[in-house]
């Protein structure tokens, strides 16, 4: 059940209603959210409750354990044991048939023979999200920093809330589970703020995402030997935008039908496409996995290189070459998460690449990469060359996509001319976005109270008035 669908608008108005009827008894509003949360994502298939359930149980065990125990190799073996079950669940329906193919590649490779089973297993959408909100609640209770769930029902809710269940953003204690605590607000939540979200998620998904990836993204990732090198740059802009425009989008709508509910969820996207730099850019870009990942890998793993380092290179050089490694690390981990795939290691290898070049240009060499619209043009430049490795279904499909852009005599399909206006209107609403999406929220704050839901109402039905047919289901829903 997609969020923009009319399957989904009266599940969610149903949710809604009784929600804020029973805003007066907390508990059991609460436990009608739980229920209604596990009901949604039984829609996609019932057994992938067993799992998600599996997975909470033991994040909640494993954080009454650490609460409950103040020794410090207990604690330090419950948590790496609750960790560890928990990537395994992960590796196992996610990862397995991946390695199993990989090994078998390389073994056919080297002359060996290694036959390892594939197996037939259902993917359980949105479990690289909600294993890696479990991991920041139990981290953060064995660091003493978090916030603990005061019942296994409010848990059960955080972890399976479901406006931000399949495809983020990657919510931690203290800003979900705060708000799971405290009583349900006394009238209703800031609708004016809440309907912009909705209906700009609306528009980046149902209009602008979905046109570009029909008229053109589709076509040339799937078959780049059928277009010229200039389609297939566009392609490359193109998808660009969709990416940025899925995805967001289905944030959008998460974060304002949360606000309907009465809970804020963190916002995921700041305008990534304005960045200065890389590293502004991943400070822009799904900024909850981005945190999420220099939280609880980065800066372990740049302390304990650094550490292991300082044997053989002085304390200055042995922390930056530690955080260099470790960046490296970190986004060939970030690249695996979104897929099991090489094409997407190599990914994450590459922003890995970008980062450690560009830190050590500014950290080493005390070199800046210098802002303007020439540094975020070239900042751009190189994240749309990611996304071709991104959406690329293999090394060969990527090598070809990468080399007949540079052949511009090769003949082939050429794009749809609209398709131009709509790539510029992205970068246009990179700039002016939040400026629109103000003066959207103001004037409807301006209007009378009763004429707001028509004016919202209105606003949704030009929208869905130029949605092509169908729609595709979200990108991240697949990591």
């Amino acid at each position: 059940m997609q969020f923009p669908t009319l399957e989904f608008a009266i599940f969610f108005t149903v949710v809604m209603t009784v929600s804020w009827l029973l805003r007066r008894w907390r508990n059991p509003q609460k436990l009608f959210l739980l229920a209604a949360s596990y009901y949604f994502y039984a829609l996609i298939n019932w057994k992938l409750v067993v799992i998600i359930l599996a997975s909470s149980l033991l994040f909640y065990g494993a954080g009454e354990g650490l609460e409950r125990n103040s020794s410090r190799n207990f604690r330090r073996l419950l948590l790496m044991g609750c960790i560890a079950a928990n990537l395994l669940l992960l590796g196992v329906f996610k990862y397995y048939n991946f390695f199993a193919d990989s090994i078998s590649d390389l073994a056919s490779f080297l002359g060996l023979t290694a036959h390892l089973p594939l197996l037939e297993i259902l993917f359980p959408v949105g479990i690289s999200f909600y294993v890696f909100q479990g991991i920041s609640y139990v981290t953060d209770l064995y660091w003493k920093r978090g916030v603990k769930a005061s019942t296994v029902w409010d848990f059960l809710l955080y972890m399976t809330f479901f406006p931000q269940l399949l495809a983020g953003p990657i919510c931690r204690g203290k800003e979900l589970l705060t708000q799971i605590h405290k009583p349900a607000p006394p009238g209703l939540p800031d609708t004016t703020r809440a309907a912009t979200l909705v209906l700009s998620g609306l528009l980046k998904k149902a209009v602008l995402a979905h046109f570009i990836d029909v008229h053109l993204v589709t076509g040339v990732f799937s078959a780049p030997e059928n277009y010229t090198a200039a389609a297939l740059w566009v392609g490359m802009l193109g998808y660009t935008m969709l990416i940025y425009w899925d995805f967001s989008g289905y944030t959008d709508l998460a974060r304002g039908l949360g606000l309907l509910l009465g809970f804020e969820i963190p916002e995921n996207f700041d305008h990534p496409y304005v960045a200065t730099d890389i590293s502004d850019f991943w400070r822009r870009w799904h900024m909850t996995l981005s945190f999420w990942l220099r939280d609880y890998l980065f800066f372990p793993l740049a302390s304990r290189w650094a550490e292991g380092l300082r044997r053989w290179l002085s304390r200055k050089h042995s922390a930056l070459w530690g955080s260099q490694l470790s960046l490296l690390v970190t986004f060939a981990l970030c690249g695996l998460w979104h897929g099991a795939a090489w094409t997407f290691v190599l990914w994450g290898c590459y922003h890995g690449v970008l980062l450690f070049v560009h830190h050590g240009l500014r950290s080493g060499l005390k070199i800046k990469w210098k802002g303007g619209w020439w540094g975020r043009a070239g900042t751009l430049l190189l994240v749309a060359f990611g996304w071709v490795l991104f959406n690329s279904n293999g090394f060969e499909n990527c090598w070809l996509y990468l080399t007949r852009m540079f052949q511009p005599r090769a003949a082939g399909l050429g794009f749809e001319v609209l398709v131009i206006p709509f790539i510029l209107l992205g970068l246009g609403l990179q700039i002016w976005g939040p400026l629109l999406r103000k003066l959207y929220q103001r004037g409807s704050e301006l209007l009378p109270w009763a004429a707001r839901p028509v004016v919202w109402f209105a606003t949704g039905m030009i929208i869905l008035a130029f949605k092509p047919s169908g729609i595709a289901p979200y990108i991240y829903y697949g990591f």
